[in-house]
C-alpha cells in the first residue's frame, strides 16, 4: 500500500491523544467530549476522531448530527468539509469508526485520504481518538502507535480489573508510550487519588510498568443535565465541579502534552495505522493452550466451524480461561463478524436485552445508554425517535408537582436558547401587556406591579425612576430655582447701584454748595479747594 506520508510537512505538526477505556460505563466518550470543549475554552483548535465501533456516542454528547463518515471520502463520494462537523464552541468531531479493517485500500483512496487528513492537520492543534471500550486487537494498536494515552477508569473493581488487562496486553507487546489514568465518576479528591495509587502499585508490582496520574472528574449532577441537553458540561456550568476538574485536565494537557512533546500528526499516525500487521497475542492462562495453528493439517483440514465451537464452549466450561481472556476474545470474535459481514449476529438481540438484565447498572448508565440508541435512530432515520410534543409531554408528566425542578429546567432551556441564538426565549414586555389583558388583572394588581418595577429600577440604577415628565417638571423647578438666585443677586447689584448714584448725588450738592459760596464772597477759587471738594 502506498503511504499516506505527505513530504511537506510544516514545522509543526499536531498533538495526538488516545483516550481508551477497557470496559464500557467508565464514561470514556463523555470525558473525551468535554476535555475537547474544555481545550477549546482555552483557545485550543480540538478535533474529536471517533473510532468507537460500539455504542460510540459522541455525537449525542456535543449536539452534532453527522451524516457522513470518513471513508466516504475514500471513495470520493464526500470532501473532507462535508465529514468534518463543529460544535458552537469550534470543537470538530470526524466518524472514523469504520475505516478500519475494512476493504483493502488502493492507491487512489490512499491519496484522498492523504489530501483530506493533511487538510485536518492545517485545521487543528490537537486531536483526539475516542477508540471503542472493548479489549480488542484494533484498540490495542490505536495505543501503541500513539505517543500518549489517556485510560479512563472508575472505581468498580471490574472497571479496574479490565484496565488491568489491557495493561498486561500492551505489556506484551513492549508498550513505550506514555500512558495516563484518569479516574472518572469519583466521589472526591481523596478517593480518585486512592484509586490511582492502588491501580498503579499493583500495575508496578505485576508488570513492572509506571502509570501516570491524568487526573480526576468528580460526579456531578450537572452531567446528566449536559446529556439531556446534549452540550458540554462545561457550557452549561463552566463553575461546576466536574468543570473545574476538567478544565484542570485540559490544562495539564496543553502543558505537559502540548509544549513538552513534539506532535506526530494524523497522517503519519493514520498511516501507521493502516500498514501495522496484527498480531496474535497470548496472555495469562491462555498461553498453555494449545492454539489452532499448532494442529497437523489433516487436522485444520478436518476441523469446522462447528467442532471449534464446541470445543470453545467445552473449555469455557471448563473454566479453563480466565474472565479477562474470555471477554478479550469475545470482543475480537464480535469484531472479526462484522468485519467479515458488516453486521452484528442476529443471536446478539436476545443476549442484549439480557445483558442489561443481568447487569447492575446505574442510572446514569442507563441514561446515557437511552441517549446513544436515540442518537443511533436519528441517524439511521435522519429524524429523531420522539417528537418535540412528546418529549414535552413527557417532561411535564415527569416532573408533574414538582415545581422548584420544573422550575430549573425551563431555566436550563431558556439559558441553552440564549446561547445558541443569542436572544431571549420570551418577549418580556409582550408577555406583560398580555397578562394585563387578562380579566382578573385589576388596577391593585398594576400598582404592585408598578411599586416592583421602580424598586427594581432604584436596585439598577441608584436613584429613584421618573417619567419623562417628570423629569422636565424637575428641570423647569431647577431652572427657576436659578433664575430667583439670580434675580436675587440682580437685586443686590441694583440697590448697590442706587446708593452709589446716592452718594454721588450727595458730593456734586456739597461741590455746587461749596463754589456758589466762594463766589458770593468774591474771594479766587483755589485749585486744591476745588480738589478737596
Amino acid at each position: 500500500m502506498d503511504s499516506l506520508y505527505i513530504s511537506e510537512q510544516g514545522p509543526s505538526k499536531p498533538h495526538l491523544i488516545v483516550f481508551a477505556g477497557a470496559k464500557s460505563g467508565v464514561g470514556k466518550t463523555s470525558v473525551v467530549a468535554n476535555v475537547a470543549a474544555a481545550m477549546a475554552l482555552r483557545g485550543k483548535r480540538v478535533c474529536v476522531v471517533d473510532v468507537d465501533t460500539g455504542l460510540s456516542n459522541i455525537n449525542t454528547l456535543l449536539g452534532l448530527r453527522p451524516a457522513h463518515r470518513l471513508e466516504q471520502v475514500l471513495r470520493g463520494e464526500k470532501a473532507i468539509a462535508e465529514v468534518l462537523l463543529k460544535t458552537g464552541d469550534g470543537v470538530g468531531v470526524v466518524s472514523a469508526a469504520h475505516l478500519m479493517g475494512g476493504a483493502p485500500v488502493s492507491a487512489e483512496q490512499t491519496h484522498r485520504l492523504a489530501a483530506a487528513l493533511a487538510d485536518l492537520e492545517t485545521q487543528f492543534d490537537y486531536f483526539l481518538i475516542d477508540t471503542a471500550a472493548t479489549h480488542t486487537e484494533t484498540l490495542l494498536r490505536f495505543i501503541e502507535l500513539a505517543q500518549s494515552t489517556f485510560l479512563v477508569v472508575s472505581g468498580d473493581p471490574a472497571a479496574l480489573t479490565d484496565a488491568f488487562a489491557l495493561l498486561k496486553s500492551l505489556n506484551t507487546r513492549q508498550y513505550t508510550g506514555s500512558l495516563r489514568v484518569v479516574v472518572n465518576q469519583a466521589v472526591d479528591y481523596p478517593a480518585a487519588t486512592d484509586t490511582y495509587r492502588r491501580f498503579a502499585a499493583v500495575a508496578e508490582k505485576c508488570l513492572k510498568l509506571k502509570v501516570e496520574y491524568g487526573g480526576f472528574v468528580i460526579r456531578d449532577e450537572n452531567l446528566p443535565k449536559a446529556v439531556a441537553l446534549q452540550m458540554s458540561v462545561v457550557d452549561l456550568a463552566v463553575n461546576s465541579p466536574a468543570s473545574r476538574c476538567l478544565l484542570a485536565l485540559a490544562d495539564n494537557i496543553i502543558k505537559h502534552i502540548g509544549c513538552e512533546t513534539a506532535g506526530t500528526g494524523l497522517v503519519e499516525y493514520w498511516q501507521r495505522l493502516l500498514s501495522a500487521t496484527p498480531t496474535r497475542q497470548i496472555v495469562g492462562d491462555d498461553a498453555d493452550a494449545e492454539p489452532v495453528n499448532a494442529l497437523s493439517p489433516a487436522d485444520r483440514a478436518e476441523m469446522s466451524i462447528s467442532e471449534l465451537s464446541r470445543r470453545l464452549l467445552l473449555a469455557m466450561k471448563q473454566q479453563l480461561l480466565d474472565q479477562p481472556a474470555l471477554e478479550r476474545f469475545i470482543g475480537e470474535f464480535v469484531e472479526t463478524y462484522c468485519e467479515q459481514f458488516g453486521r452484528f449476529p442476529n443471536a446478539f438481540k436476545p443476549l442484549f436485552y439480557r445483558w442489561l438484565e443481568t447487569e447492575n447498572y446505574t442510572e446514569p448508565r442507563l441514561v446515557e445508554l437511552v441517549a446513544t440508541l436515540e442518537a443511533l435512530h436519528a441517524m439511521r432515520y435522519q429524524r429523531p425517535m420522539f417528537s418535540l410534543e412528546e418529549n414535552a409531554a413527557r417532561l411535564v408528566a415527569q416532573l408533574q408537582g414538582q415545581q422548584e425542578r420544573h422550575k430549573n429546567l425551563v431555566e436550563q432551556l431558556c439559558a441553552a436558547y440564549r446561547q445558541a441564538f443569542h436572544t431571549e426565549v420570551f418577549d418580556a414586555e409582550q408577555m406583560l401587556l398580555e397578562r394585563m389583558q387578562a380579566e382578573d388583572f385589576t388596577e391593585q394588581h398594576f400598582e404592585e406591579l408598578l411599586q416592583k418595577l421602580r424598586d427594581g429600577f432604584q436596585t439598577r440604577f441608584k436613584r429613584p425612576y421618573q417619567s419623562r415628565h417628570e423629569l422636565a417638571l424637575a428641570s423647569a423647578v431647577e431652572a427657576l430655582n436659578v433664575m430667583g438666585v439670580d434675580q436675587h443677586n440682580l437685586q443686590d447689584e441694583i440697590t448697590m447701584l442706587m446708593h452709589g448714584f446716592q452718594m454721588l448725588g450727595s458730593r456734586r450738592e456739597k461741590l455746587l454748595t461749596t463754589l456758589n459760596a466762594l463766589q458770593n464772597s468774591g474771594l479766587p477759587l483755589a485749585a486744591s479747594a476745588v480738589r478737596d471738594n
